[in-house]
């Protein structure tokens, strides 16, 4: 079965709940965010990606391979004094 994130963001003001994605979309918006960051003014951030981009991808490709057969968990649970920041794999 295919993997899906689901993100939920909750402070005093707002609550955010992202629908769920599956890993394919994630790793294709992270995709897109590395290629927007040759845009970035900071030129050793846009060297760094541009060095380990492939890295990046190959590694976010072999988790979403191994975590296909993994049960459902809780990837991030972060509370601080106004948020709550949750990230599960579903």
């Amino acid at each position: 079965m295919k993997k899906k994130i689901r993100i939920h963001i909750d402070t005093e003001d707002k609550t955010i709940h992202l629908p769920k994605i599956s890993f394919n979309t994630a790793i294709r918006f992270v995709k897109f965010g590395l290629w927007g960051s040759s845009f970035a003014k900071d030129q050793e951030m846009k060297d760094f990606v541009r060095v380990n981009k492939k890295i990046i991808i190959q590694f976010l490709e072999t988790m979403a391979m191994e975590m296909n057969d993994e049960e459902s968990f809780t990837l991030i649970d972060v509370k601080t004094k106004d948020a709550i920041v949750k990230i599960d794999i579903i």
